[in-house]
């Protein structure tokens, strides 16, 4: 859950709250996915020296102090560069999980229960990947409502500082040509857009921390599992 959730909270913030176009936010995932794909046949070989635990282990060890840098990094005003980076931090705790989880799942299965093991693994991330896309969504939702409350009674608490901050935007509106109640009402707009996109960015900041969380969990869980030799022992 934690793996496919936290796969879509970048991409989403940059195109829905940074303007990114669909082609600027491939740019910023694409170095994250060549650094997958080369750390594939390294990986490869480390399962051959390694247990199979803790190299998953490393994965989600990485992937929790990645989201954790995301979730004190990510702002409205990141630049291409940061948000590449971090989505190379993510996927380089990633490329530790895919591999290693698959050679769990078949450690010690029969080669006729195969086809049987491949469609439990396929539900189950499936289930997962639906799980943590819909978890996102509703704890971005959830927060900032939360934030926005807080952040409109802050604004509403300081009423000069609002006043002050109004008339300076409804001035350069009129500045711009537009009439006054125009310029005064595109003042509220500009303000309350501003609002919402902190309370957002609050809200994607406590995901990616809780999501780093999950992550954490898996760390003890997946050194408590039987490991990979010792499975394909018992079954033979």
């Amino acid at each position: 859950m934690s793996l496919y959730g936290s796969t879509v909270l970048l991409p989403q913030y940059l195109q829905v709250w940074m303007g990114y176009s669909a082609t600027n936010a491939g740019m910023v995932l694409s170095p994250g996915a060549l650094v997958f794909v080369c750390l594939m046949p390294i990986i490869g070989r480390l399962l051959s020296r390694y247990d199979a635990r803790y190299l998953i282990a490393f994965g989600f060890s990485v992937l929790t102090i990645a989201l954790y840098h995301m979730s004190r990094t990510l702002y409205p005003g990141i630049d291409f560069s940061t948000a590449v980076w971090m989505r190379i931090y993510v996927t380089t705790g990633l490329a530790f999980l895919f591999v290693p989880i698959n050679t769990v799942v078949y450690a010690g299965v029969a080669p006729s229960k195969n086809n049987a093991v491949a469609g439990i693994v396929n539900l189950s991330r499936n289930m997962g990947g639906d799980i943590g896309i819909a978890l996102v969504t509703t704890l971005i939702a959830r927060r900032a409502q939360v934030h926005q409350e807080h952040i409109a009674t802050a604004v509403a608490g300081s009423a000069q500082t609002f006043a002050a901050r109004l008339s300076g935007i409804a001035q350069a509106f009129e500045r711009a040509g537009m009439s006054s109640v125009q310029a005064t009402k595109s003042a509220y707009a500009a303000i309350y857009r501003q609002v919402i996109q902190q309370a957002q960015t609050l809200a994607y900041l406590d995901t990616l921390f809780v999501f780093a969380c999950f992550a954490a969990l898996m760390v003890p869980l997946v050194l408590l599992t039987k490991s990979a030799q010792g499975r394909a022992a018992a079954s033979h």
